[in-house]
Order: structure tokens, then sequence, then C-alpha cells
């Protein structure tokens, strides 16, 4: 359990590194960024959609991640980041199969210097890292004993009567499991 927090750590301050560095040069020279959406080769109606989209999901999984003792919110966060890293994977894979007429690339300060090829490689790590983050932080759902009769178990489960030991039919628990006290019945005349 320690190891898997500690990787789990790992995976959100690489993120965080990527993240915040990215987002805020993009929203600190909007201007900058929007003529560099233009020079992508993507549909010219998705521009201003992607202007505020990238930047602002970018925010948001950083928020995420970096949000203080929640395993929901750090889920959240690596599902969003995965996401995004399988669309910037695409698009620099696109890219280096030369399904554009040329690469135009505004990549943040964090991986400027990089080739397409390179580029490739780094968004591929960091989609794997993301994935890794899904799994580390997916939710566990844990049952109580059926003994306490906090379970969710099926009806074979609780066709032991704990008292004496003896094995009811599927009928008789089912009927035991169902019952309510008189002043929870809907209808009182026909509670059992």
């Amino acid at each position: 359990m320690e190891k898997k927090s500690i990787i789990l750590g790992i995976i959100r301050l690489a993120f965080l590194a990527l993240w915040v560095p990215v987002a805020v040069e993009k929203l600190w020279d909007l201007a900058g960024f929007h003529s560099t959406l233009r020079r992508q080769p993507i549909p010219e109606w998705s521009t201003d959609i992607l202007f505020w989209l990238l930047p602002l999901a970018e925010l948001g999984a950083a928020v995420l991640l970096a949000w203080p003792r929640s395993r929901k919110r750090t889920h959240q966060g690596m599902w969003l980041s995965a996401v995004l890293m399988l669309a910037f994977t695409l698009f620099i894979g696109f890219g280096v199969l030369g399904w554009y007429e040329k690469r135009p690339c505004g990549c943040g300060s964090v991986i400027s210097g990089l080739s397409w090829d390179n580029h490739l490689w780094f968004n591929f790590a960091f989609f794997l890292l993301a994935v890794l983050g899904v799994w580390l932080t997916w939710p566990v759902h844990t049952s109580a004993s059926p003994m306490h009769g906090n379970s969710q178990s099926s009806l074979r489960t609780r066709a032991v009567d704990h008292h004496s030991g003896v094995k009811q039919s599927n009928s008789n628990a089912y009927k035991r499991q169902i019952s309510f006290p008189r002043k929870f019945a809907l209808f009182r005349r026909r509670a059992l």
C-alpha cells in the first residue's frame, strides 16, 4: 500500500509539473495562443472552442490532482489527464505519420524543444502514466461480512440462520430480508 501511494504521488507531481506551466503560459499570452491554434491543422470553427477549453481543462486537471486528501478528485484528475494526453498523442501521432501538410505545433515551454518523434514518445509516456494513475485510484468497493447484515451479498449467503446455524430456504431468507417494522411499512395492515 505504501509503494502504491508513493507511485501515485510521483505521477501527481509529474502531471502538476506539466499542466500548470503549460496552462499558465496559454492564459498569459491568449493572443499568441489563439494565433498558434489558427495555424494548427484543425477545423477553423474549433479554434474558438479550444482557445478556452484547453487551458481550462489543463488547469482543471491540475486542481483535481492537487486536491488534498481526496481520492475521488485525484481519480477524476487522472481521467481528465488521460483524455487530454490521448488527444495530444493522437494529434502528434497524425503529424508524425504525415497526415498534415505541415507540422505546426504550439507546444508549451515544458516541451518546446522536442522533435515531433520525441514529442510523440513524451506524450505517449504521459498517457501511460495517466492510465496507471487511473488504475491506482480506481475506487475499491468492499462489502461488510454477511454476519453484520450490511452486505449486498446474494441470497445464498444470507440463507443461513446465524442464531441456530440452520440453513433456511431462499424464500425465507428473502422474506426476512425485506420485512420492515410496522412503523416503516407503507401499508401498515399488509406489513409482516
